[in-house]
């Protein structure tokens, strides 16, 4: 039967990390036999002589024609990321953020795609919003990037093993864990906006043999934040009553794992984690005062056992119950033609249409016990087997539960039933006896539910190595089901639409690659191209009051080409980069569709001194044309791309065995002024439009507003081992 890969992936767009070199596996990184016949291999990834560990479905992807990045531990402490968002920006290639970093609100998409394309799933937790009755519920942002052991892309359709949701793309984040070694890390940041980090683990041997490990871990985030929005985007009535403000963000996290292995063939995790983050995001056209709390806890465990070397089986199950508080308040304005009585000065009066420097609660977004939970509650189980038959190939079969309903407070008119779905899944991979290097891979999955009826997907891939190069291709389906809140909302300015449809996607994609080791250079890419369709695309409507959601019947166009370089000289230097061009539009139409950039440029560029003591790391990324589009009818439309913003940092590492880590890292080192994301907003509460000097058809009602980029920043850390 054709050779396993072992621990890696095909190819690699990772590049120098803090730590270590990461490349496609030199000869002189091999110091044992063992691995010279492993750096033989140009499959192989190498972190200074160490293969770098990924999971089975990674390797699975890549032998079957997928496209997966795996970022590792050492190159995100390189970054210095203080949230998951930066470390996608830089380090993920076809990544965009959606909404904005700095403010405590953002997605990862990928490939052109929307929030419900990329699906993003901690230690197989997936942190996909279920719509609970207020808004959306962040779950990227309560990731801690600390304690991230490396994070494995997968491009392209995945939503066969990971469920809906990963019909572009999926990121999973695998994190630190007990591994039965005795071990501390301790770290500390300070820097720009008054912002503070400390974070820690420590893992353990509970007994002699190290069969039952243990790892405690925490981390606490606090910063002032810097400016998002512009003071003069304001709405007049909004600034004066105390809108322009600061955007603080903390976040805390704290949890526990354990691990038990009965056996050389058992193996048992389980973890558990409570994550607390609080934001403010105050937009310039109607809150004066926003503070939210998002509350996280989960629990997750899997069990593995190896029945034989022909059979594996594999168990894994979660529960999470996320919650979030709104206090949002609005401008109290007069809206009397004679005047007002100020009411904290009565022999003042407030003209008609100017803000009385009080603010009112929204409905169940006031302060203390007026301040409704918005939640939901989810479970999943996933039980999976691979069966391995010499000469014949390899079957995995499995079935995936996933359940979840509403939890929010019963003032909510949302129903409380759960919502649930089982999958049965096939995947073949036959060997072909005239072809024994050519791999193929044909899966189906069914998914059974009640609300929405049964659903069938399914995913093809294949690759096939030919000397230093290769050829791949994948391709599948995947559909999203509408939120709880798209189907159910009921608001003064936003009404839900029960006769929603689950979005369905279509996506194949397809390269050609190479890597090549000449002495102590490695040298590999790639060019690549996806073509992908979304049809019933669940979108919002704007400028009418209420609005509301609706599937679009066109047909969501995205056309792609990808591009990425990687050149590696021994341990000292390494450069990379990668280049995604999206074009996604409507069909019949050629706008681009808002949010997503024409293209985008990333890259690495690294040098370590030759005692591995001082390090050199830049992250420049280009962000092409990115549209925005809001006003009645899709009036207004704004480019806010075209921009580089460049990141890099400066490392020592001291000590004997270097476990004394100084870093000072620079963000936006050029000060490129930019926008994350650009919104759109109204003059209802100006004083104008109160006054009645507009309306809502005059064409200065709407207006847009950029979420200002971080600008230049500097960040000192400490971390420690021992």
């Amino acid at each position: 039967m054709k050779k396993r890969f072992k621990h890696q992936i095909a190819y690699i767009l990772a590049t120098v990390a803090a730590e270590a070199l990461l490349v496609t596996v030199p000869a002189h990184a091999a110091d044992t036999a063992e691995d010279a016949e492993e750096a033989a291999d140009p499959s192989t990834i190498i972190v200074t002589g160490q293969a770098v560990e990924t999971t089975q479905i990674a390797e699975e992807a890549v032998e079957f024609g997928n496209y997966v990045q795996v970022v590792p531990a050492a190159q995100i402490a390189a970054s210095g990321a203080s949230n998951f968002a930066e470390l996608a920006q830089f380090l993920i290639k076809g990544a965009n953020v959606g909404y904005s970093p700095d403010e405590g609100e953002y997605t990862i998409r990928l490939d052109g795609g929307g929030d419900r394309d990329t699906l993003v799933v901690l230690d197989g937790v997936p942190l996909y919003d279920r719509g609970p009755a207020l808004e959306e519920i962040w779950g990227t942002t309560t990731i801690d990037p600390h304690m991230i052991e490396r994070v494995e892309v997968f491009r392209g359709g995945n939503s066969l093993f990971f469920g809906s949701n990963g019909g572009i793309g999926v990121v999973s984040i695998v994190t630190k864990r007990p591994d039965g070694t005795n071990k501390v890390e301790l770290g500390a940041s300070i820097g720009s906006f008054n912002s503070r980090e400390l974070w820690g683990n420590a893992r353990g041997a509970l007994d002699d043999e190290g069969r039952i490990s243990a790892m405690v871990y925490g981390s606490m985030q606090n910063t002032d934040g810097p400016r998002i929005f512009n003071p003069d985007d304001f709405v007049d009535n909004v600034a004066a009553a105390g809108g322009i403000q600061k955007y603080p963000l903390n976040r805390n996290n704290v949890g526990i794992k354990f691990l038990i292995k009965p056996s050389d063939a058992t193996e048992i995790r389980l973890n558990g984690q409570y994550t607390q983050i609080e934001f403010s995001d105050a937009f310039p056209d109607n809150e004066t005062y926003s503070p939210n709390r998002v509350r996280y806890p989960i629990i997750d465990a899997d069990i593995s056992h190896r029945w034989s070397d022909k059979l594996l089986t594999e168990f894994a199950a979660y529960w999470s119950n996320p919650k979030l508080n709104n206090t949002e308040t609005f401008a109290e304005i007069c809206r009397i033609k004679t005047g007002c009585v100020d009411p904290g000065n009565p022999s003042r009066t407030i003209p008609f249409g100017q803000a009385t420097g009080h603010s009112v609660p929204y409905p169940n977004k006031g302060f203390g016990e007026d301040s409704k939970v918005s939640a939901f509650m989810e479970y999943g189980l996933n039980l999976r087997n691979t069966l391995t038959l010499p000469e014949v190939g390899e079957a995995v079969f499995g079935v995936q539960r996933t359940s979840y309903r509403n939890d929010s407070d019963s003032v909510f008119p949302i129903s409380h039933e759960w919502n649930t779905t089982t999958g049965v899944y096939l995947d073949m991979r036959p060997v072909l006896p005239f072809s024994p290097s050519t791999n193929i891979s044909l899966a189906g999955r069914v998914d059974f539910a009640r609300t929405f009826g049964s659903k069938f997907i399914w995913k093809f891939g294949f690759r096939q190595p030919i000397g230093d190069f290769y050829i791949r291709a994948n391709g599948g389906t995947s559909y999203s089901l509408p939120k709880t809140n798209e189907l159910f909302a009921q608001s003064a300015t936003l009404v839900g639409n029960p006769d929603l449809k689950p979005e369905t996607t279509k996506t194949y994609n397809g390269a050609i690659g190479f890597a090549k080791t000449v002495g102590s250079v490695n040298f590999s890419g790639e060019a690549g191209m996806f073509h992908t369709d979304i049809s019933n695309r669940i979108q919002s409507t704007s400028g009418l009051t209420p609005n509301t959601y609706f599937n679009n019947t066109a047909v969501t166009q995205i056309r792609g080409l990808t591009a990425d370089l990687n050149l590696a000289i021994g341990q000292q230097w390494s450069f990379n980069v990668g280049f995604t061009r999206q074009k996604a539009h409507l069909k019949g139409s050629d706008w681009q569709i808002n949010e997503t950039p024409e293209y985008m440029i990333q890259g690495t560029l690294a040098w370590n001194s030759p005692d591995q003591r001082f390090h050199v790391n830049l992250f420049p990324r280009y962000q092409g044309p990115e549209y925005s589009t809001g006003g009645v009818n899709s009036s207004l439309r704004h480019n806010f791309g075209n921009y580089l913003v460049v990141n890099g940092s400066l490392g020592y590492w001291a000590g004997e065995e270097k476990q004394h880590r100084f870093q000072v890292r620079f963000v936006n080192i050029f000060d490129e002024h930019y926008a994350e994301r650009y919104g759109f907003g109204n003059m209802r509460f100006s004083s104008a439009f109160i006054r009645g000097e507009i309306t809502t058809s005059s064409p200065e009602y709407f207006y847009g507003y950029p979420f200002e980029g971080k600008p230049r920043s500097v960040f000192f850390s400490y971390t420690t081992t021992f």
